[in-house]
């Protein structure tokens, strides 16, 4: 792990006491860095399953807010002992928006281990705007 990787897992190994994962159990925490600096999500469950937010789109929604569009990479961390946690559909459409299909997703496991992705590799026949125009 490079020096810049590991301060990147400190950091979201301290964001995991944000979360409030209270029904599943289930923390997760994002950095996404940006051209205007890094935004962090947490996820955030509700007794309404539906009201849930994952710590990814938290993130980006963060970053969005505070004028971000241009999106470098996405770190990822959950408290699983699994190795390859990757993004849930509903995150990846919502990266589909925003990132470039070679968007670098880095994702951690508790113990450090990281995982390396290109965007396009978690979502290859991804639904953007192209094909809503193509209606038109």
């Amino acid at each position: 792990m490079t020096n810049q990787e590991n301060q990147t897992y400190i950091k979201l190994k301290k964001l995991l006491n944000n979360s409030y994962a209270e029904y599943s159990k289930f923390k997760t925490a994002a950095i996404l860095k940006t051209d205007k600096g890094e935004f962090c999500g947490v996820n955030v469950e509700n007794s309404s399953s539906g009201a849930t937010v994952c710590a990814e789109r938290n993130a980006i929604f963060n970053a969005i807010t505070n004028g971000s569009k241009k999106f470098i990479e996405i770190n990822l961390i959950s408290n699983s002992k699994l190795l390859n946690i990757v993004p849930c559909g509903m995150c990846l459409q919502v990266m589909t928006e925003f990132f470039k299909s070679n968007t670098i997703v880095n994702v951690y496991n508790i113990n450090g281990k990281i995982t390396q992705y290109k965007f396009c590799d978690l979502l290859p026949y991804a639904f953007t705007k192209k094909e809503l125009k193509a209606n038109r």
